[in-house]
Formats: C-alpha cells, structure tokens, sequence
C-alpha cells in the first residue's frame, strides 16, 4: 500500500489592511460613517456629517497609519474627504 505524504502549508505573512495611505484613509471614513458607498455602483458619498468627519479625524490623530505622522494621517483623511462628493457620478 502506498502512504501519501501530507505537506503541511507554508504560513503566509499577514497583508496590511490598508497598503496606501489614501486607502487607510477611506476606509477609516467609511468606519467612521463619514462616507458610505453607493449601493449601485460602489463610489464614496460624503454624508454631509461634520461629527463623523472630526471622529474620523480623531481616530487618525490617535491611531495614524503606520509609517506616517499623526499630521500626515489627517491630512490624508481631509484630502480624501475633499475629493468626495455628496452625490454618485454614475446615478446622477
């Protein structure tokens, strides 16, 4: 009878959440519900919510993405939060 050799897998290394600062960025405003998606086509809306905006902000101030300065993770989540709009560009 012929045995079968079992190979144990190799163990990956974990992939940051987030590989860009932009992205970190989103998604802590996504947490945050300062954003939501479009239900349709998945672009980021603003919610129009000044206190999810300065959580969110918060939470980059406290928590800032690794490799980078508090300042810098702010700044990256104001930059993010300017580039949305309150509407979809694909259901207007």
């Amino acid at each position: 009878m012929k045995q079968s050799v079992q190979r144990k897998p190799v163990p990956q290394k974990a992939r940051p959440a987030y590989r860009t600062l932009a992205g970190w960025a989103l998604g802590t405003l996504i947490e945050q519900h300062a954003v939501r998606q479009c239900e349709h086509h998945g672009h980021a809306r603003d919610r129009g919510d000044p206190e999810a905006w300065n959580r969110a902000r918060e939470v980059a101030w406290h928590s800032p993405f690794p490799g980078t300065s508090s300042e810098a993770s702010v700044a990256a989540i104001d930059d993010v939060m300017r580039s949305i709009g309150d509407s979809c560009p694909d259901c207007d």
